[in-house]
């Protein structure tokens, strides 16, 4: 079975509730925030909204759908998974079906430096999301820290 190091889920990088009206203010904030921390270079966002142009990134995953927006890795100054729940649902187009569009509230942005890396965290935070209760308790989650926990619970995750 693929593992994910657990290291890539920054504590500092998660974000709940956030109240964006779309998908352009969300990649503006985002980007402006991973940026301020030292995670990306200057290039990042024209790249993320270049990127999820051509290959949009919602997943219709159950009981919701969920977006992995990235970008390529000469855009990336350390590796990283900032993690984003929104107060309200905003539009997103889906992952290799650009006509369907999914309300979606959890937004996971993945950072890697190598690119092979990405197709085993994505295997492994799948199989979490399709879980309800996982979806659940993210969705309950207080806290960055409760949600941290959560988050880190999910089967495949390796300490680093």
């Amino acid at each position: 079975m693929a593992a994910m190091q657990l290291d890539l889920l920054k504590p500092d990088l998660i974000r709940l509730d956030w109240e964006v009206n779309d998908q352009q203010e969300f990649f503006e904030r985002i980007s402006a925030e991973l940026l301020r921390a030292g995670y990306i270079r200057e290039t990042f966002h024209e790249a993320l909204v270049e990127r999820e142009r051509k290959y949009p990134t919602a997943l219709p995953t159950m009981p919701e759908a969920v977006a992995i927006p990235h970008s390529d890795v000469e855009h990336i100054v350390k590796p990283f998974i900032a993690s984003v729940r929104l107060a309200r649902p905003i539009d997103w187009r889906e992952m290799g079906n650009d006509d369907v569009v999914h309300p979606v509230r959890f937004i996971f942005v993945l950072g890697f430096v190598q690119e092979d890396r990405h197709v085993e965290v994505l295997q492994i935070m799948l199989q979490a999301f399709q879980d309800p209760a996982f979806m659940e308790q993210l969705s309950a989650a207080q806290t960055p820290d409760e949600y941290y926990r959560v988050l880190s619970g999910m089967s495949g995750i390796e300490a680093a």
